[in-house]
This record gives C-alpha cells, sequence and structure tokens, in this order.
C-alpha cells in the first residue's frame, strides 16, 4: 500500500527525530538532484534477495568501487565496463538512469538483449527498469517530492508496462530490446546497455547510438564477459572499433 503524504510526515519526523523533517528533507533533496553521488546515498534503496532478514538497505556507498564508477560516469559520456556478478553495478547505473530521468527533457532508454528482460520486476527489483522502480518506490518523502509517475495509482502501480514516464518533467525511463530500431526512431539522451556483450545486435544498437553520443548524450555498456555479440563490446571497451562510419 502507498504512504500519504500525511503520514510519510510522521515517518519522516520520528526518522529526523524534530519538527523540521519536511525541510531538513527537500533541502537534502534538491542537492541530491545536484549531485547524483548524494542521490545515491540519501535516496537509493536496494533489494538484497539472499538477505532473509533485512532485503531492503541502503545504497552500499562505503563501497569504493561505486564512488569510482560514479566519477567515471561524471566525467565521460561513452563508458565500457566488464564486470563480475554481484558488484551492485546494475543497480548502480538504474539509479543513476533514474537520477536523470528526474531532470527536465530527458529520455533515457534501458536496453536488455529481450525487453521483458530490461522490464523485469519492481517487486523482485529485477532489470535494469525493475530496478529503477523499486528505487523510486523506496525514495524516502517520494510523494511529497517527486513527480507522479504517468499511469500510477493508488493501489501501488507505477508507471506503465515498459515505462516510467514523468510528464510534467516531459522525462522518462523506457525499456528496450537490443538492437538499434528504437533507437533510431527516438531522441534518447541516455542508452544504458545492461550485459551488452549476450546482445548479437549490441553493434547495431551502438552504431544508432551514435548521433546521440555526438550531441552530448550517454552510452553506457555493462557487460560480464562473453563473445555472443560477436566480439563487439570487447572491442568497445578495448577502444578498437571503427569510429570511420
Amino acid at each position: 500500500m502507498l504512504i500519504d503524504a500525511k503520514n510519510e510526515i510522521e515517518l519522516l519526523r520520528e526518522r529526523f527525530s524534530d519538527s523540521h523533517a519536511e525541510l531538513k528533507l527537500r533541502a537534502r533533496y534538491e542537492l541530491a538532484m545536484r549531485d547524483p553521488a548524494y542521490f545515491l546515498r540519501w535516496f537509493v534503496w536496494t533489494l538484497d534477495t539472499h538477505d532473509k532478514e533485512h532485503p531492503v538497505k541502503p545504497f552500499p556507498w562505503h563501497k569504493e568501487h561505486l564512488r569510482l564508477l560514479v566519477e567515471l560516469w561524471k566525467d565521460n559520456y561513452r563508458l565500457s565496463i566488464v564486470k563480475c556478478r554481484q558488484v551492485v553495478a546494475t543497480w548502480l547505473f538504474s539509479a543513476l538512469c533514474l537520477w536523470e530521468a528526474l531532470h527536465p527533457g530527458k529520455l533515457v532508454m534501458l536496453q536488455s538483449k529481450k525487453e521483458e528482460d530490461a522490464i523485469g520486476s519492481e517487486t523482485l527489483g529485477d532489470g535494469p527498469l525493475g530496478r529503477a522502480k523499486f528505487i523510486f518506490s523506496h525514495i524516502p518523502g517520494r510523494k511529497l517530492l517527486c513527480p507522479i509517475p504517468k499511469g500510477s495509482n493508488e493501489i501501488g502501480s507505477l508507471g506503465t508496462y515498459g515505462r516510467l514516464e514523468f510528464v510534467e518533467l516531459n522525462s522518462g525511463l523506457w525499456a528496450i530490446a537490443q538492437g538499434g530500431d528504437m533507437i533510431r526512431q527516438k531522441t534518447p539522451s541516455t542508452i544504458f546497455s545492461d550485459e551488452a556483450a549476450f546482445q548479437p545486435d549490441a553493434e547495431d544498437s551502438y552504431v544508432a547510438s551514435m548521433p546521440c553520443i555526438r550531441d552530448g548524450g550517454r552510452y553506457i555498456a555493462l557487460s560480464t564477459a562473453s563473445l555472443v555479440d560477436g566480439g563487439h563490446t570487447r572491442r568497445l571497451h578495448l577502444d578498437e572499433l571503427d569510429e570511420t562510419r
């Protein structure tokens, strides 16, 4: 059940232990919208399905590799990251994509091999969009601070199928399948390709993303190692791609 604004204020007062909870929260959120590092530290919660007692927990900002990845994301508009499992990297970039979509005029595309993989599950914190929706639904003071997603309702439904859109911001997150067709049809500000090396059409997606990258957009390829994509992600990671076409 969604917590109404009045009850949310009471919960926040308990957390901050004083009568200025709402003012403090609004000030902290304003700062978080200026810097994603603050957003991750104060407003992002994740789901650990291996923890039976406390599965919902704050984003592990204390981990040095996550701080380093945030700095790389800030300074580079094209990133290729090869990872191992259980390093919270997909949670990190899902959170960063959500942070971007909470700003006006942003279309962020979250890409996996299949559309249903990109959509995932908000309940289970699975898939890039499912993680983004989970994070959004657990933002402290969300109903006081954040715009209402298109298609949400009082029984707990958040956003529409495959999307999390904010009408008043003209922004949103879309889950898409591999390949460049959807990217070419729209003008995304960011493309986050999850497990890119497992997408046979990863190269087509990247080529379709070039106009976005050249105009100041972001392209993030995150993957465990594989050659399912014909070696494209490996060449991207080693900076061995032919960029002349």
